[in-house]
């Protein structure tokens, strides 16, 4: 028994993908372009499956140009492509840059989060803002709401005491 889930642990474990994190993070921020369906790192298209080699290709730490433009080739059939990369891509790119190469090529709606400027920044803030409106908004309907009115200053004497008395006690209160 033993022997049977040592062999089911360690073919699970040679079938498994090994990621960085940073290549997670890259993938989790990049719309699959095939179907704009979900992102990169949880889809696995053949395209999405590509653009994943070509991430792995760029941060990797024996960076090799002539295996990422193959791949790029490979998976965008276009030889413009080429141009695109000899202008872009370089050794130790940041996330931010090498989401912005794939933003070249497919636009911006394969950005999985927007942009923190523009349109994105309101897209990010908004809904704070929002919060924050109507909480204060809350805070001022509550304390109207809440507000006691000062008692009044009708000062009655004896005389109307004994006639509201005698009134209530006509009709049974």
């Amino acid at each position: 028994m033993n022997n049977f889930i040592f062999l089911i642990t360690l073919s699970c474990l040679f079938g498994a993908e090994f990621k960085s994190e940073r290549q997670h993070r890259i993938e989790q921020q990049l719309h699959a372009p095939c179907c704009w369906g979900g992102v990169i790192a949880e889809h696995d298209s053949p395209k999405a499956e590509s653009i994943k080699a070509i991430i792995k290709n760029i941060i990797d730490e024996n960076f090799d140009l002539k295996l990422i433009n193959s791949s790029l080739l490979a998976t965008y059939e276009n030889r413009n492509i080429l141009d695109l990369a000899k202008n872009n891509i370089k050794e130790f790119m940041t996330d931010d840059e090498i989401i912005e190469f794939f933003v070249m090529i497919h636009g911006e709606k394969i950005r999985a989060l927007p942009e923190n400027k523009g349109l994105g920044w309101l897209a990010w803030n908004l809904p704070t803002f929002i919060l924050f409106s109507s909480l204060v908004t809350a805070y001022f309907i509550v304390k109207k709401l809440t507000k006691t009115t000062k008692p009044s200053s009708i000062i009655i004497n004896n005389q109307q005491k004994k006639i509201v008395d005698k009134a209530m006690k006509d009709i049974g209160i």
